[in-house]
């Protein structure tokens, strides 16, 4: 097709999805830099395009507060803005509705829901198994020369390293740092509390290195917990900061560790070395760190993995296998395989 004036993407939320687009903005920006880009994104997740937000020409917040208006709003300026382009990675009934009546082309992000479906249901391989940064890509109707994946140029704002760095000392000290994101937001997504203490105690008997809790508001309560096995080697941040920050705090740490989440994509797309621990999820559903220097801890001999493409507040089966199986001292051989030295 014509090389479009401009173009719009939709992605509203939710954290991860918002963070998966970052590919795709940089090889529109790359490849076709005359083509302005808009965005439109809830108004909670704004913070989180700030890493790309120099490549977007406007940002297009909704507030979901007063839906009906914002609704009618919107509409109008897609209608003002005439965009030849629009591509609607969110593809569900709010964002139909919002561009039902543009006139340029609106491509649609294929969810291929019967086919996750039978993938989960009775693990029919029917799914396609490319990384969903790669799946948006495809659903722009352009040429791409390049569709490797690159960490992004990550410059993050001085003040904000400036504070964090005053606010915990560690984070500018010359000892390695481990970042720890314990949480998820649904309980199967989540390595065992217990492991994780166990793992802590290992990396504080066998190295020198000093560790960071982070998480949201909602997971501080038992991170706390965690922060609370050393005073003098482990801060705890959970809860501190914002969207932005966090993306900032991990651009500072030496080796992220967590659960399938949205810090896991924040490091893959900073080139960060990672470990990424997988429970009921499974890369083939394309939300797994796509960066060289990440490592997925799973276990493919439990069958009933997966048992969702999100997630459940228990196990199903009652065993929670896929967790139980990941052992602590599994990870920490896998921590000790990044090349960190390890005290004798």
């Amino acid at each position: 097709m014509e090389i479009p004036s401009q173009i719009l993407l939709i992605r509203l939320s939710s954290i991860g999805d918002i963070l998966l687009t970052f590919p795709l903005i940089r090889a529109l920006h790359r490849e076709y830099p005359d083509t302005a880009i808009d965005f439109m994104i809830f108004k909670r997740y704004e913070d989180m395009l700030k890493p790309v937000q120099s490549w977007l020409t406007n940002l297009i917040i909704y507030d979901k507060s007063d839906s009906r208006k914002e609704n009618h709003r919107i509409r109008k300026i897609i209608q003002e803005k005439q965009y030849p382009l629009i591509i609607d990675l969110q593809n569900n009934l709010r964002t139909f509705c919002l561009t039902s009546s543009q006139s340029g082309k609106c491509h649609r992000f294929k969810k291929f829901r019967v086919r996750r479906f039978l993938f989960v249901k009775f693990g029919w391989q029917v799914y396609p198994e490319n990384p969903v940064w790669r799946k948006y890509l495809q659903t722009v109707p352009l040429e791409f020369k390049d569709t490797a994946f690159y960490p992004i140029e990550f410059q993050p704002d001085p003040e904000i390293v400036d504070r964090l760095q005053t606010e915990y000392p560690v984070l500018k000290s010359n000892k390695r740092k481990i970042l720890i994101y314990p949480g998820a937001r649904h309980f199967t997504k989540r390595w065992s509390l217990d492991y994780y203490e166990s793992l802590i105690r290992m990396i504080l008997k066998q190295t020198d290195w000093q560790i960071i809790f982070g998480g949201s508001d909602e997971e501080s309560e038992y991170v706390s917990a965690l922060a609370k096995m050393e005073s003098t080697r482990i801060s705890d941040v959970s809860g501190m900061y914002g969207l932005y920050e966090n993306f900032v705090l991990i651009s500072l740490a030496d080796l992220i560790i967590s659960n399938d989440s949205a810090p896991m994509h924040m490091a893959s797309l900073l080139g960060k070395k990672q470990l990424a621990i997988f429970g009921n999820t499974v890369r083939q559903f394309g939300f797994y760190p796509d960066n060289s220097n990440a490592i997925i801890i799973e276990d493919n001999s439990v069958k009933c993995r997966p048992c969702s493409h999100i997630g459940f507040e228990k196990c199903p089966k009652k065993h929670f296998d896929c967790i139980r199986k990941i052992t602590p001292e599994m990870v920490f051989r896998k921590i000790r395989d990044i090349s960190f030295e390890i005290i004798t």
